[in-house]
């Protein structure tokens, strides 16, 4: 009896030893701390680029808004991909 709590103390002491050397999550009582959520990539810098800034959706909206009112407002951003599109459709 002695023998396998002496057994079970050194493998606890060992995976204590190697979480701490290879930098994982040591947890001898099987709690649930989120670690698995912890330890993947951050996604916050790929959603900011994939959803527009409230600066590029009033872009968007600015040739809506002139067609609507019927005037013309240049812009120079929207003129340079129109060019751009047809230098590549050429």
């Amino acid at each position: 009896m002695k023998g396998a709590l002496a057994q079970a103390a050194r493998s606890l002491k060992v995976a204590e030893l190697s979480s701490k050397i290879f930098g994982n999550a040591f947890n001898p009582t099987g709690a649930r701390t989120g670690n698995y959520i912890l330890r993947q990539n951050f996604r916050g810098e790929h959603m900011v680029r994939y959803y527009p800034s409230q600066l590029e959706r009033n872009l968007i909206k600015v040739p809506r808004i002139s067609r609507l009112m019927g005037e013309k407002m240049y812009d120079p951003d929207e003129i340079d991909r129109l060019n751009v599109n047809d230098k590549r459709r050429a």
